[in-house]
Formats: C-alpha cells, sequence, structure tokens
C-alpha cells in the first residue's frame, strides 16, 4: 500500500474553522482574510481565492477562542480545491508559547487524525 506524506504528519491536526488574517511578506505583499479548514500543532490548512506560492513567508492572525494568535509561516503545498479555490498548506515556523497553549487547548477533548 503507498502512503502519501500528507498521512505522515509529526504533529496531529484537526477539521476546524477559524478565521484567519494571511498577509504574504516581502516582495508583493498582500493581506486576505480567509478560514482555516485544518489546524495542528505544527501548521494549519485554508483556502484561499489564488495561490501565494510554495515557500512564500507569511504572517498569520488567526481568531481561535477570542484570542488572536499570531504566528510566522512557510507555504508548503498549494492544491486546487473543488470550489475554485486554493487550498493553502502552511507550517508554522514561530508561534509564541502562550499562542501555543492556545491551540493546544483545541485538542483538548478532540479526536486528532
Amino acid at each position: 500500500m503507498h502512503t502519501s506524506g500528507k498521512n505522515q504528519r509529526r504533529f496531529p491536526r484537526i477539521p476546524a474553522e477559524h478565521a484567519v488574517l494571511v498577509k504574504r511578506l516581502g516582495p508583493g505583499e498582500s493581506e486576505v482574510l480567509a478560514k482555516t479548514k485544518v489546524v495542528g500543532l505544527g501548521g494549519c490548512m485554508f483556502v484561499n481565492d489564488e495561490p501565494l506560492g510554495e515557500g512564500s513567508a507569511i504572517e498569520l492572525l488567526m481568531s481561535v477562542r477570542g484570542q488572536v494568535i499570531k504566528t510566522t509561516a512557510r507555504v508548503v503545498y498549494e492544491l486546487p480545491d473543488t470550489a475554485g479555490g486554493v487550498e493553502v498548506g502552511v507550517e508554522f515556523l514561530f508561534i509564541s508559547d502562550r499562542d501555543r497553549q492556545t491551540l493546544e487547548a483545541l485538542f483538548a477533548g478532540r479526536r486528532a487524525d
């Protein structure tokens, strides 16, 4: 049986919808609002109208349980979704301990895949 890299996660992930402000850093800086579909301790996936560019550095401001989590991240993959947008998978590069604890609280009592 073939196993894809998507099934070999370093961190558990759960389906979760959270509003997120995505800010592309560097040349061509831009900001867009999106909604996460999957959240993990090491990254997340959200749907965007257009690609950001694999390897791009971004800053995320994610609303979680009434708090705003700020993280810098790197775009790991981009896949077309069924609605004509792009599924953007990102890896968190930096997240504060306090914000990581807020994320960890999402997993309490939830079954991760």
